[in-house]
């Protein structure tokens, strides 16, 4: 089984503040991004690595990390810069995993979990148990309802698709409010299963994240 993986970093990050896209900033002396790429690098099976970087950092990118990985510029929203990851997948690939260049914590052991369901299944996602009540309220900030936690999952990447059918779900029209992959996939009513994360694996938003993703990478 070959595989291929597409690092999303191809945002600035403005709500982080500085001006330095967050993705890239020296993480334990390392960019944050390439902690993401070395989880999936310790794995064999995956043959190719594909980080997709805003345009103005491609070439200096490619020339720095040529014998690691492949760079391909990113578009104007998120679903742009995968679509654009996606044409570099080589044909021999038979499952392509996407993962936010912001969550450099993701573990080896989790990636092989995640691997090995969506292999059973065709697709699967990291998810983490909801730890707060979820409450659904109006225009107005009146609760509408709430929602049962135990069914709940917050959605992580990596997220691990069959190729056919991660390019099949990229191939259809694209609403520009899809935040995920698997929100693509489920509409081709395709099963996507959730793997619930083992290991800290949390998305990297403020310089606390940051100051915390320090600490536990030492």
């Amino acid at each position: 089984m070959k595989g291929a993986v597409i690092v999303v970093a191809g945002g600035f990050g403005k709500r982080f503040g500085t001006k330095i896209p967050k993705q890239f900033l020296m993480l334990n002396k390392k960019p944050m991004f390439l902690w993401s790429v070395e989880a999936f690098a310790k794995l064999k099976c995956f043959k190719q690595k594909i980080v997709v970087v805003p345009s103005c950092m491609v070439e200096g990118l490619s020339l720095k990390y040529k014998d690691i990985f492949e760079c391909v510029a990113g578009g104007k929203e998120r679903f742009d810069s995968v679509k654009n990851g996606l044409k570099l997948v080589k044909e021999d690939i038979h499952f392509v995993a996407i993962h936010d260049g912001a969550r450099p914590l993701i573990s080896k052991e989790d990636i092989e979990v995640i691997l090995k369901e969506a292999q059973k299944t065709k697709a699967a996602i990291a998810v983490e148990q909801t730890k707060d009540t979820i409450k659904v309220v109006s225009s107005k900030n009146r609760i509408i309802k709430t929602l049962n936690r135990s069914v709940l999952r917050n959605a992580q990447t990596p997220q691990i698709f069959e190729t056919n059918l991660l390019k099949k779900a990229y191939s259809r029209n694209i609403s520009r409010n899809i935040t995920d992959d698997s929100s693509l996939v489920e509409k081709l009513n395709v099963k996507v299963s959730a793997v619930v994360t083992k290991f800290p694996n949390f998305k990297i938003t403020t310089k606390q994240d940051f100051l915390i993703a320090e600490k536990l990478l030492r």
